[in-house]
């Protein structure tokens, strides 16, 4: 009788092993009335190990208790009292005890291991995300910004008979070209992972080889004026101090800011670009006059318009921490940015 219920105490650990270790009472109670333990102390270690890996820390207390309890009983109903039987049996339920906690403490790292590969996953994911987004951030300013400027430069010349203007369009849309071209070509580097360091890129996807700033902003202002624009330019402090991806991110939203001045703003029109550096932030201030059709409106759209610049813009400032704000004021379209650059090291 014993041994029927000591197998199947050992069996509903299949089911659950506290309901098991429960169940084990009758039959260590049947045990002590017919003095035979072999098969109840084999189920006692079986179920010491299961419960042991899997119950809570309280149930595990208290089934221990209930088990030594029986031992000290079992040896002691035994005349005179069996010290070989308690210690044999103590010994078999603390080895029981060792291995049950060696099979939680692993299958707790294999858990810890599993969630680990799981979060790394997640942010693996979040990774290319982020990279897709500043890859697609990069493709927009390049090519709109100089297809625009070849778009623009060719239909403000196309009835012009002055043949040493067409010269000069034509070689400002072979720069724009060119340009387009090499920067097309480190992004295509990039997926590829062909960069070789060549252009390094920063986690904001600011800019792929932007130089000097004040190089870049001296070659927009040009190409405003090439445009027929009057561009007004004006520099406080020292941007090459600036970390690398502040002055990345302050590349492309210029770009993306002379882009839309070529697409919106009257031709001939007065531009201003403000740039103010200092030890805690870099100022970006952009405002052009916009066209009469959309003072009434409030609005700053246009077929040529993809709604992507100003987001990009937006998506670009948050990465650093930074805030931007842009609309109508007076007649005029404001881009106000701002780019913190306390204690950042360049990336």
């Amino acid at each position: 009788m014993a041994s029927i219920l000591s197998y199947g105490a050992i069996g509903m650990i299949a089911w659950r092993s506290t309901w098991a270790a429960v169940a084990s009472v009758t039959c260590l109670v049947a045990t002590l009335t017919i003095d035979y333990y072999p098969t109840a102390i084999v189920a006692v270690c079986v179920l010491t190990i299961a419960v042991v890996a899997t119950a809570t820390r309280r149930f595990i207390s208290a089934m221990l208790v209930v088990y030594l309890a029986w031992i000290f009983t079992a040896s002691s109903l035994r005349e005179p009292f069996d010290d070989g039987l308690l210690w044999s049996m103590i010994n078999a339920v603390l080895v029981a005890a060792l291995i049950g906690g060696a099979v939680r403490y692993f299958g707790g790292q294999r858990k810890h291991a599993e969630q680990r590969v799981r979060d790394l996953e997640v942010l693996n994911e979040r990774l290319r995300e982020d990279e897709r987004q500043a890859l697609a951030r990069d493709l927009h300013d390049v090519v709109a910004h100089e297809l625009t400027l070849i778009t623009m430069q060719t239909m403000s010349r196309r009835r012009s008979g002055d043949v040493s203007e067409l010269h000069q369009v034509l070689e400002t849309v072979e720069d724009a070209a060119r340009s387009a071209l090499h920067e097309l070509r480190v992004l295509l580097r990039l997926l590829r992972n062909e960069n070789e360091g060549e252009h390094p890129r920063d986690v904001t996807g600011a800019g792929l080889a932007i130089g000097s700033l004040e190089h870049v902003v001296t070659s927009l202002a040009a190409s405003l004026r090439d445009l027929r624009f009057e561009p007004d330019v004006a520099i406080t402090g020292d941007l090459e101090a600036m970390p690398t991806t502040v002055r990345g991110t302050a590349a492309r939203i210029l770009q993306e800011s002379v882009t839309n001045i070529i697409k919106y703003a009257p031709r001939g029109s007065l531009c201003r670009i403000e740039l103010t550096a200092d030890d805690h932030e870099l100022r970006l201030r952009v405002s052009n006059p916009m066209p009469r059709s959309t003072q009434r409106s409030g609005s700053h759209s246009s077929e040529m318009s993809s709604g992507l610049g100003l987001r990009g813009i937006a998506e670009r400032v948050s990465l650093l921490g930074g805030h931007a704000e842009s609309g109508p004021a007076d007649g005029q379209w404001v881009l106000d940015v701002c780019l913190p650059v306390d204690g950042r090291e360049a990336l």
